[in-house]
Formats: C-alpha cells, sequence, structure tokens
C-alpha cells in the first residue's frame, strides 16, 4: 500500500490482521502525525568495545522461574542468584556473604520490594562481588554496595510475604535503575547495580573495555554492548534525574511508553521485569479497566516505547490469548497515580533489553522467536 506523506510517496507494509484496528491503527496513526525527529543510532558508539556474555544459571527465562545468574561473594561458595530488572541491588543472607578485609560496613538499612510487599532488614556492606560464567570460572567483578539481611518483615496489604527472622537462602540481584522510591532508598547514590560497576576482567582487559551496561536476552545477560550486537536495536533517550551515582554515573529516569487499553490510550512509564510472570498496568484515564482487578480476558493492551510513529518497539497482548508467547500470567491493574505499566518477564520472549548506563539509553532488539503479529521493532533511535 502507499501513502502519500507531506508529498512523498511511501509503502507502508500492511500490520498483520491480528493486530487488528488496535496497534496497527495506533501505529498507522503516528506515521502519518511524523512523530518526533529521528537520531542518528547510538550502536556506532559502541564501535571497539567488548562484550561478556552470561548464560542464565536456569536456562531460557520462562513463565514458571526468574532467570539466575551465579555469583560469588566474600566468605562463601558461588551461589546462584535470582536476576531481576525490576529491582536495583543484592540482598543476601548470612551464609552467604561473610564480611572480611576491604569491606565496608555502611550501617543498617533495608529495602522493600512492591510487587510482593517483602520488606528486608540487615546490614549494608560495600563489597567485592564476582559475576560467573559458569559454576566455577570467574567473568568479572564489581564492587558494589549489599545488604545482608538478618530479618525478613511484610507490607501492609502484601501480595506475597511471610515474615522471617535470621532468613536463610536469601540471594536476590536486581539489576534495574530508577526503582529507588519502589525499594524506599530514594536518595541514594551508592553503586548498588553489580552489571554497571565492573572494576575488573577476568580476562584481563580493562574494565573500561565494557561499556557499563548489558543487554538482556531470553537466555542471558551481555555485559556492555557492541556494534554488531546492537545494530538493529531501536534506542530511546532517557531523561536524566539530575544526580550522579558515587561511581560516576548518571542517574536515569524510567523509560516512556505509550499503552492503549480497548483503544484508550496514554502516555506514562515502563518497567520490563523479569523478577515476576505477570503484568501491572496503571490504565490511562477513562480506560474500560477497574484499579485494583485483574483484568478480564479479552481485554486488548497495546503497547508503544516510547510511542506512536517513528524508530521503537510495539507489541500487543489480548488478555487470555495463550498463543501469544509474550502473554502475561495475568494482568492486574494497580492503584498508582499516573500510567505505568510492568511487563513483567514474559516481554523477553521477544524482546532483547537493553540498558545503557554511561549514554543514558534503553534499547528494543526483536528477537524473532514470536510472531510479528504480534509484535515488532523499528530500529533507529528516538
Amino acid at each position: 500500500m502507499a501513502i502519500c506523506i507531506g508529498g512523498k510517496f511511501m509503502t507502508v507494509v500492511p500490520i498483520k490482521s491480528r493486530l487488528g484496528a488496535g496497534l496497527g491503527a495506533f501505529l498507522l496513526a503516528g506515521l502519518v502525525a511524523g512523530g518526533p525527529a529521528l537520531a542518528q543510532s547510538p550502536a556506532s558508539q559502541y564501535r571497539g568495545l567488548a562484550t561478556i556474555d552470561i548464560p542464565f544459571a536456569n536456562g531460557p527465562i520462562r513463565m514458571d522461574h526468574v532467570p539466575e545468574i551465579r555469583l560469588k561473594l566474600r566468605g562463601a561458595s558461588p551461589r546462584r542468584f535470582g536476576m531481576d530488572t525490576g529491582s536495583t541491588g543484592i540482598v543476601v543472607s548470612a551464609e552467604h556473604y561473610e564480611p572480611g578485609p576491604g569491606d565496608t560496613n555502611e550501617g543498617p538499612g533495608r529495602i522493600f520490594y512492591n510487587s510482593s510487599g517483602r520488606v528486608l532488614h540487615g546490614t549494608h556492606y560495600t563489597t567485592d562481588v564476582e559475576i560467573l560464567h559458569d559454576d566455577d570460572r570467574p567473568a568479572a567483578t564489581a564492587r558494589v554496595r549489599v545488604l545482608r539481611v538478618d530479618s525478613i518483615t511484610c507490607m501492609a496489604n502484601a501480595r506475597d510475604c511471610e515474615p522471617r527472622s535470621r532468613p536463610r537462602g536469601v540471594a536476590f540481584m536486581g539489576v534495574g535503575f530508577d526503582r529507588r522510591a519502589a525499594q524506599g532508598t530514594e536518595g541514594s547514590t551508592e553503586p548498588h547495580n553489580p552489571f554497571v560497576n565492573l572494576v575488573s576482567l577476568a580476562s584481563g582487559a580493562p574494565a573500561s573495555s565494557i561499556r557499563p551496561g548489558y543487554i538482556v536476552t531470553r537466555t542471558g545477560i551481555h555485559l556492555g554492548m557492541s556494534e554488531a550486537l546492537t545494530r538493529n536495536f531501536a534506542f530511546v533517550k532517557l531523561s536524566a534525574r539530575g544526580t550522579t551515582s558515587a561511581s560516576g554515573l548518571d542517574q536515569w529516569n524510567a523509560a516512556p511508553l505509550t499503552v492503549s487499553v480497548d483503544g484508550v490510550s496514554g502516555t506514562g512509564t515502563m518497567l520490563p521485569d523479569t523478577g515476576i510472570n505477570y503484568m501491572f498496568l496503571s490504565p490511562p484515564p477513562g480506560s474500560p479497566v477497574a484499579r485494583g482487578e485483574r483484568v478480564p480476558a479479552g481485554t486488548r493492551i497495546d503497547i508503544a516505547l516510547p510511542g506512536p510513529g517513528g524508530p521503537g518497539a510495539f507489541y500487543q497482548v489480548a488478555v487470555g490469548d495463550r498463543g501469544n508467547p509474550m502473554q502475561p500470567e495475568r494482568v492486574v491493574v494497580v492503584r498508582d497515580p499516573g500510567v505505568f505499566v510492568n511487563t513483567g518477564r514474559m516481554f523477553f520472549e521477544g524482546f532483547d533489553y537493553l540498558y545503557d548506563a554511561a549514554g543514558g539509553y534503553v534499547g528494543y532488539g526483536w528477537n524473532g522467536r514470536v510472531s510479528g503479529a504480534y509484535g515488532r521493532v523499528v530500529p533507529g533511535a528516538r
């Protein structure tokens, strides 16, 4: 099909029928409107940089488990840690970390997780964390602040929480950003994220050869980013928070999105979250779904990252459609103000996801495993 825009004819590839009048019309409207001015892709900035591939210890991302990365902390054997893009910071129980020489006691602290309602209490330490390729082969070392947990309490109306004193088996690693308010650590600038605070590489190459950031795929992590890996990504520039971490990295606000719920659209922010298998939705005003309730079967949710028109990522779910591999286990409407989508980890069935902590970008790559009827990526930058 050819359409005329600004006096020029353009060929438009029809959106497959499964996208129907939802996302297909959503994207076409943005294209005709022209969208924001496009920028050169940041992929060229990564020319000459290295990456380190870290496979998930428990296999590809799936509905039924959080992906795991092997870490080694001082005084303990290597351990699998749940890797969560929906939080920031390492929490660990006493048997998996024994403070030693070179570690710094930062005093008491806590981290809470608003998805579950758990509140973890303990002592913060700054320490070295080894990131492993497998059970005994190191890849890189980061220096970050961790929380050595000595008790767990529950928030009011917690969704999934059991109070515990002297808990064992706690091993969780958050690698997200702009999660401080959601975790009760607003104002902290200490390095928390091991993936963006590398201090040495096992290969002997300088840590500066790895860009602070990562790419999450369905099967593992690339520490850093390269031009070859990101050539077909859609990049979205993040807005700066106006603060800098103690390690010298700028801090960034959450990534933008446009979401349509049964044809009612709004703009807000998004979070791709490997820590949960369901979707949180704070819907646009006027949408037909009820806050505090599950979204009923048949409801159509169209998501554009950052919005219709121009480079970006686009996908849709129809609640209850189990033929879509990106379908979350359920969709829950939250009472939070503003428009917000936590995608849950089924997002990674269709997309690779990039976070460039140095340059302030997120990026989306289409991995080709899912039918183009459910989504796509238009490479470039916005």
